[in-house]
């Protein structure tokens, strides 16, 4: 491809660097899976990284990319792979991958790619070392638990947690259709002691968590069930697809801003995926990261008039989570009723879907038992243990957090006062939410767009804090919607406020400790005072 310049050829490598592993490990997986083929994680990286490395520095060194390098050095790496592997079959589709993105895949890439420029290319091309090798590392802990060195904390709950088994244990049990799936039974996060009743799948060194989600969310985990009957193979896939949603929606986001404010927003882009409750929550095969970057890929699809695709989208992270419905609110008050009237005819439909598929027991025992179990919070129960109240950035955790710090309130006084909590909470956010609508501008200038996508993730942040239990995963749409704000920042000052809030926001303290308690108590307050100021920004003149 003609007229491409070095600093985009040099981007596009880095991007192929980073997708790379993760496609690889989650192809490798699955075809090993299929043809019965020995797996090896380590290998199929080192095949992986090699070609994608050696096509980019052709590339830039050239000054134009050379598909005839990219496919032969990949075709010499799926040699060695199969040699040292003993899976032909597995190592010639890695190679065909790799290949692929050696050869077309870092043109395409460098074609579209953002350009950092001056001081700030040093930087990001620090930023981007970084991130090669940590997403190098994590794809083969994804492929491999047993390949600790990999997770982001390579001990203790961060290596064998898991909330994708309780998704795909959901769905087995409903297709079954003789069990309640959201028996909290099924689960254990001691990895020492079994559960109480025995899974129905095999997630080898992990443990088995419970399922909560409603059960429109269930035809998703089947759907990989479809592909693979082995845990490990969802997950290395399940990986794959969670990184591939979670850069569809940074890139479409970024285009939808334009101009500098979207080449800006897109490198920062590096700097969110790589916060470490982002990648936490991606290691656990939380489907709440790519529930956010959907749900605000939704909005921007219904503001730009593609109203179906948007809603399409936003029922079905709504149906899957709930916290997305904060967004439904802001519709209806910002007066895009067709937008509202089509989210809930797609939400009917996901509905009717698990129902056609999985009959009605998950539904009931969603009603009659999990529910009214969540909103006391009784199937949160380790809440009130020492090491998780540190975790917990919901107003629901605030009692047990001041019990810590030497409330003489009894543990009953703390559950009553977290559900009387966490009701006032959501009527106030619901307020936010519509006043927000009622306040909606047309987004014309790119600063807006920005001020507008922040605004979208400030209400997702405090919808998500409204469950009993919010680990920092809630802390991705406040740090997404601030890279989107800092894309118009200028000035010195500026910078180093926004470089000073987001490294605050990051000190979660762990500890039954006093100060420790109460570091976590401000961040979370800091926390909630962002996620208010980017819902309630104002986006420009009313349309």
């Amino acid at each position: 491809m003609r007229g491409l310049s070095r600093g985009q050829l040099a981007v596009g490598s880095v991007l192929v660097l980073l997708a790379a592993p993760i496609a690889a490990e989650a192809v490798a997986r699955v075809v090993a899976g299929w043809s019965g083929e020995p797996f090896a994680a380590v290998p199929v990286i080192a095949g992986t990284l090699g070609p994608a490395a050696i096509a980019g520095a052709a590339a830039v060194a050239r000054g134009r990319p050379s598909p005839l390098v990219g496919w032969l050095a990949a075709g010499l790496a799926g040699a060695v792979l199969a040699a040292t592997t003993g899976a032909p079959v597995t190592a010639v589709c890695v190679a065909a991958a790799v290949g692929w993105l050696a050869a077309h895949g870092l043109a395409w890439a460098a074609a579209r790619a953002p350009v950092p420029r001056g001081r700030a290319a040093i930087l990001w091309g620090v930023l981007a070392g970084v991130g090669v090798l940590q997403v190098g590392r994590m794809s083969a802990f994804m492929a491999d638990p047993t390949l600790r060195w990999g997770a982001l904390v390579p001990e203790g709950f961060a290596t064998r947690h898991s909330c994708l088994s309780s998704y795909v244990h959901g769905a087995e049990l409903a297709r079954r259709g003789d069990a309640n799936i959201y028996d909290d039974r099924y689960g254990n996060a001691d990895s020492a002691a079994a559960p109480e009743l025995p899974s129905v799948i095999d997630v080898g060194p992990l443990t088995m968590d419970t399922y909560e989600y409603p059960p429109a969310f269930l035809p998703l985990p089947r759907l990989m069930l479809a592909v693979s009957r082995d845990f490990m193979v969802i997950r290395a896939l399940w990986f794959a697809l969670t990184a591939a949603v979670f850069a569809a929606c940074a890139v479409g986001l970024a285009r939808w801003l334009g101009g500098e404010t979207g080449r800006r927003a897109g490198l920062l882009t590096l700097l969110v995926a790589l916060s470490p409750h982002l990648l936490m929550t991606a290691y656990f095969g939380n489907f709440q990261l790519a529930a956010m970057g959907l749900s605000a890929l939704a909005m921007v699809w219904i503001w730009r008039g593609r109203t179906r695709s948007g809603a399409a989208i936003l029922a079905f992270t709504v149906g899957a989570k709930i916290f997305p419905g904060i967004l439904i609110i802001y519709l209806l008050t910002a007066r895009r009723f067709a937008a509202v009237a089509w989210t809930a005819v797609f939400g009917a439909g996901y509905a009717l879907l698990a129902l056609a598929v999985f009959g009605s027991r998950p539904y009931l025992d969603f009603f009659n038992y999990h529910l009214p179990r969540l909103a006391s919070g009784e199937t949160f129960a380790f809440l009130a243990e020492e090491g998780s109240i540190p975790f917990n950035l919901a107003v629901f955790g605030l009692p047990f957090k001041l019990r810590a710090l030497g409330w003489a309130g009894s543990e009953a006084d703390a559950w009553a006062l977290a559900a009387r909590l966490s009701w006032v909470y959501t009527a106030v956010v619901v307020a936010i939410a519509a006043a927000a609508g009622l306040r909606a501008r047309a987004a014309g200038s790119e600063a807006e767009r920005a001020r507008l996508g922040g605004l979208w993730f400030g209400l997702l942040a405090l919808a998500a804090l409204r469950s009993p239990f919010s680990p920092p995963a809630a802390l991705i749409p406040v740090f997404w919607g601030l890279s989107l704000r800092a894309a118009t920042v200028h000035g010195r000052r500026a910078v180093v406020g926004v470089v000073l809030l987001w490294v605050a926001l990051h000190m979660i303290v762990p500890g039954p400790s006093t100060p420790a308690m109460a570091a976590t108590m401000v961040t979370q307050a800091l926390l909630y005072s962002t996620a208010i100021g980017l819902a309630l920004a104002r986006t420009g003149p009313r349309a």
